[in-house]
């Protein structure tokens, strides 16, 4: 214990009458909620009084074994002057947050803070409420009364320049959605810290470290600030449909594309089981630091006891919906990789990037298969001090129970097979095109069923069905535009023909996506083909 016991400096302590707790803000950016009477006896510690001195003060105000308790706490917490230990945490530029979040400081706008308040105070008085509301309502009708212009924009190619355009609107859009956040939490009395970039999930975005609006003792406001940055997503939504249901072709295009990707933005954003403004929200409204944290734990403790008979262990959360939520946030990374696999880095656009397209995707398979794999070790294994455990045979019993589940579904639950290809049009007639770099060439038959889909930078709906009528060509080339939502491309693809018949629908003369359907195979079997087969071929076929 130190002799002389000081609070580290540069740290601030906010104390808002009524509460019984205290927030502390670290320079490195943390904030920790503590208690009324750790925070008074915290901003007692000045280095003047030895510990002999401050627990003689404190243990006529708390007791002898309180003040004694509250001293050690905050010598643990990192919160004292340590001569012997760890230097400071300085406010860095690049961040790691758990589980998957990298984050890289742009602007910390201190400055800004008393321009954002002001800003924030106009938006909210009359007239901006009422017109905002009138956008969302116009957004909605426009929506409504475009939805076939809708439907054809996002399951149909687009230009180059289109796709770019999109990507431009929604870097903007992204900024001033952090913005929003900035603004309310600056309106409330709080100072946003950091803005930035990061990659979150593997996905590029920005942030805004609004982390500050702990100190905000109205729930209420709390959320506001969570939530101000989906109200941007939301009115850029509405203003595109509005502008989209005004305009014709590839300006129309673009406008609709802007209003669905800001309405995923703002649904993404609006999930509570990630660090992302539902969560934030959810978390300022229950007023529980560390929910998510806690509501894994909770999970994690249920499911042990279920699976592996641990003994029951200190529930972490107070809510009947703890162990619910805490699953669902453990399952988000694992389904959220898979989704980025599927439905947006898809076979073959990504392994048309080559060996780096096929590394990649290996990539991120590992990451899914060991945070899953981690998980699981976690829950048969806590960490000592973080739960209690049985017998090593009733873990070793409960992992045999488990692998055995896993198994059956694996290998014993029948799926439908499905290989993704393409096709083209030649002599008026389509064909069906399978890449032989990552393509499942061997998986296609003569009389499987294929379905022929419109290629869009979001749907992809059927058009037309046939039927394999013929073995594989010889590899020819054929036009990589055919697999890409982006039309007007010059490469091209080696790729084995197969010819159809039974042709039913409408196929688009520029080709588009097919999907074949190979029978049925069992769920590995699915997952193999789907995940891990692809880039293997690519890997193989290039060593």
């Amino acid at each position: 214990m130190l002799a002389m016991p000081a609070r580290r400096e540069g740290m601030e302590i906010s104390q808002t009458d009524g509460q019984d707790h205290a927030v502390v803000s670290l320079p490195g950016g943390r904030y920790l909620r503590l208690g009324r009477d750790a925070a008074l006896l915290l901003a007692d510690l000045d280095g003047t009084r030895c510990r002999e001195e401050v627990l003689a003060q404190w243990s006529a105000e708390v007791g002898e074994d309180s003040a004694v308790q509250l001293l050690e706490k905050l010598c643990a917490l990192g919160l004292l002057e340590d001569p012997d230990g760890p230097p400071p945490v300085r406010e860095r530029a690049f961040v790691y947050r758990k589980p998957l979040s990298f984050q890289f400081t742009l602007v910390r706008p201190r400055r800004l803070t008393g321009v954002l308040r002001v800003v924030g105070g106009v938006l909210a008085r009359r007239p901006f409420p009422q017109v905002y509301l009138a956008l969302l309502a116009a957004g909605a009708v426009a929506v409504a009364v475009g939805h076939r212009g809708l439907a054809h924009a996002v399951s149909t190619q687009v230009s180059l320049g289109t796709v770019f355009q999109v990507w431009a609107a929604m870097l903007a859009v992204g900024a001033v959605h952090e913005l929003g956040h900035a603004t309310a939490l600056a309106r409330f009395g709080g100072r946003p810290r950091r803005i930035g970039v990061m990659l979150f999930y593997l996905v590029p975005a920005f942030f805004c470290d609004v982390s500050a609006g702990w100190k905000l003792a109205d729930r209420g406001q709390r959320v506001r600030v969570a939530l101000s940055g989906v109200v941007v997503n939301a009115g850029v939504a509405a203003a595109a449909a509005i502008a989209a249901a005004l305009s014709e072709g590839e300006t129309a295009a673009f406008w609709w594309l802007l209003t669905c990707y800001n309405v995923i933005s703002t649904v993404f954003n609006l999930l509570p089981f990630v660090k992302l403004d539902g969560y934030l929200a959810l978390m300022g409204r229950v007023d529980v630091p560390f929910l998510r944290d806690k509501a894994i734990g909770d999970a994690r403790g249920w499911l042990g006891r279920v699976l592996y008979g641990h003994p029951r262990d200190e529930k972490r959360l107070d809510r009947p919906w703890a162990v619910p939520f805490g699953l669902a946030a453990m399952a988000f990374p694992v389904a959220w990789m898979g989704f980025l696999l599927t439905r947006i880095l898809i076979v073959p656009s990504i392994l048309s990037w080559g060996i780096a397209g096929a590394v990649l995707w290996l990539l991120l398979v590992t990451v899914a298969a060991g945070r899953l794999l981690y998980t699981t070790a976690r829950i048969a294994f806590p960490r000592r001090g973080q739960g209690l455990r049985a017998s090593r045979g009733r873990r070793l019993l409960g992992l045999g129970v488990v692998a055995a589940a896993a198994g059956a579904l694996l290998f014993a639950v029948p799926v439908d097979g499905a290989a993704t290809a393409g096709y083209v049009v030649l002599d008026g007639r389509p064909v069906l095109a399978m890449p032989t770099s990552g393509g499942a060439v061997d998986a296609v038959h003569p009389g499987e069923t294929v379905q022929l889909r419109s290629v869009g930078m979001i749907g992809r709906p059927v058009v037309a069905t046939a039927v394999v009528d013929s073995p594989p060509s010889a590899p020819v080339q054929v036009p990589s535009a055919a697999f890409s939502a982006v039309k007007g491309g010059s490469g091209h693809t080696v790729a084995v023909l197969y010819r159809l018949r039974e042709v039913h629908g409408h196929p688009l003369p520029g080709g588009g996506r097919a999907t074949v359907d190979t029978g049925t195979t069992t769920l590995a079997g699915r997952l193999a083909d789907t995940y891990l087969l692809p880039p293997l071929r690519l890997l193989t076929g290039l060593g």
